[in-house]
């Protein structure tokens, strides 16, 4: 365990970005300046009830919790699709736009303390990077999203669980990630502020945990003795990682 990484992946929510500033009622505000029709002159309160409706109904198909079970994962343009086109609502852009429209209204966002200097230390190591997150968004939105908060990142690929079906912490999500960057998982760190979705998923597929509990929700457990990194500001990552270039040059 924790032998110098060959890569490091990155979960996005609370990892990458922290999006505490999450109000749903602003996304769908924004999503219905686009409607060309809106018969029943729909508001975004009233959307946002139905949303919930969708959200709760969904528990049978992916668990109460749908983050933390092991299973497939759904998209926001089929959830979207469903919301608006039930409620006859017509938008002038496409399925895709409505995600990015929605999310950067709903949770503008702004990168993890330490996340820009991290990235920029790995990449002047020759150490590789990529995302892997579990979400409704397409990886292409995210890209987008990645793209402007970190402009000169150097990420070889970005994932998102909707796109490759399965979703952390089941293994196959991780097993892709391995087969994209041509690399066993004991090479790979992987990075994440969840303790079941991030560090046991990680850990599972065989790769090197490591949970950055600073945006991490409160109360998460671990039944299983896993061993992980913690680090509560991305400097500490850092300075980890630089101890064990100097003991490799020893």
């Amino acid at each position: 365990m924790f032998q110098l990484p060959e890569m490091i992946l990155f979960d996005y929510g609370q990892t990458l970005i922290d999006e505490t500033d999450y109000d749903t009622i602003r996304g769908n505000h924004a999503v219905l300046q686009r409607a060309v029709s809106n018969p029943r002159q729909i508001n975004a309160s009233q959307l946002q009830k139905l949303a919930d409706e969708l959200s709760k109904d969904m528990a049978e198909l992916f668990g109460p919790e749908k983050r933390a079970f092991p299973g497939g994962e759904f998209s926001s343009a089929s959830f979207n699709r469903y919301l608006y086109e039930y409620l006859d609502i017509k938008l002038d852009v496409p399925w895709n736009e409505v995600e990015r429209i929605f999310w950067d209204h709903a949770a503008p966002g702004y990168p993890t303390a330490g996340m820009k200097q991290l990235l920029g230390f790995l990449h002047v190591k020759g150490i590789r990077t990529a995302v892997v997150s579990n979400m409704m968004k397409n990886s292409e939105t995210l890209t987008l999203r990645i793209n402007r908060f970190f402009p000169e990142n150097h990420f070889e690929f970005i994932m998102t669980s909707c796109d490759y079906l399965f979703k952390k912490p089941h293994p196959r999500i991780f097993k892709m990630a391995c087969a994209k960057a041509k690399l066993s998982a004991e090479k790979i760190w992987y990075c994440g502020d969840n303790l079941i979705c991030d560090v046991k998923g990680s850990y599972q597929a065989g790769m090197s945990p490591v949970w950055y509990g600073a945006c991490a929700k409160a109360n998460q457990t671990l039944a299983e003795d896993i061993p992980y990194l913690t680090v509560m500001d991305w400097k500490e990552l850092i300075q980890k990682i630089d101890r064990l270039i100097a003991k490799e040059e020893r």
